[in-house]
């Protein structure tokens, strides 16, 4: 069986990932770390579909 390989480096990828983050109420600093021991993530992007979605180092993912 072919094992599924996760990467983060797309928008897509990224906003999928984000909206499960928002349901486990995860906190946006600890957004980065879980995501890049899961597989490769692009940060410059990551970083900007927090924005897209209101995140800041303040809070937890919003919807």
């Amino acid at each position: 069986m072919h094992k599924r390989s996760h990467r983060y480096d797309t928008r897509e990828s990224l906003m999928e990932v984000l909206k499960e983050l928002v349901a486990l109420q995860v906190p946006a600093e600890d957004v980065a770390p879980v995501l890049c021991t899961i597989g490769p993530v692009d940060l410059d992007l990551l970083d900007d579909c927090m924005d897209a979605i209101g995140f800041n180092d303040n809070q937890s993912v919003a919807a």
